[in-house]
């Protein structure tokens, strides 16, 4: 593993937490399946979960949220997709349930049997980083994302006033809305 990508991942995340040193490691068995390296400007990645894999995604292929090539799709599952949006061609790589067999200290985090202290934590780290892939499921697949900018016009949503993207509004009988005025806020003024 490269230990530039190990320590912009541990940077990014704060400390090599088991999820972070098994993303990196499935973000790299994925790239080596592509047979592509990080930066790749036709790369997407999907994380299964909104947790530590996540960042650890991003670090090691380079896609970001920020370029818009990076996205959670939250099913609480310990697994990514790396992908070309070129082709739809992905690997996705997932844990298997006897992933719990590969060290004493994963049957523990990985069913949830108790908090891991700072230094099992880096403990399981370490070894995740070189986990033998017969504890991994991966597939080749075909994803149905894509990268893309949105580009529409800005216009005002006649709820709250604010400004946002056509392509990203509803258009109701009220006029055009924005998501959060459609489904309801994340947040509530105080």
């Amino acid at each position: 593993m490269d230990k530039k990508i190990v320590s912009l991942a541990v940077d990014l995340h704060g400390h090599l937490a088991p999820g972070i040193a098994l993303g990196l490691r499935m973000s790299q068995i994925a790239l080596q399946r592509l047979d592509t390296e990080k930066g790749n400007k036709y790369l997407i990645g999907i994380s299964e979960t909104a947790r530590c894999l996540a960042d650890a995604m991003q670090a090691a292929t380079g896609c970001t949220l920020g370029h818009g090539n990076a996205s959670v799709e939250d099913y609480g599952k310990l697994a990514l997709t790396i992908g070309d949006t070129r082709t739809g061609r992905g690997v996705r790589v997932a844990l298997r349930e006897n992933a719990n067999e590969f060290a004493p200290l994963m049957n523990k985090w990985m069913m949830r049997l108790g908090k891991l202290t700072h230094p099992e934590e880096d403990e399981l780290g370490k070894k995740l980083l070189e986990m033998d892939e017969k504890y991994l499921l991966i597939e080749d697949v075909e994803i149905n994302k894509r990268q893309d900018f949105e580009s529409s016009v800005i216009v005002k949503c006649s709820r709250c006033g604010e400004l946002i993207p056509r392509g990203l509004a509803v258009i109701e009988e009220e006029g055009i809305l924005c998501k959060a005025c459609d489904c309801g806020l994340y947040y509530r003024v105080v």
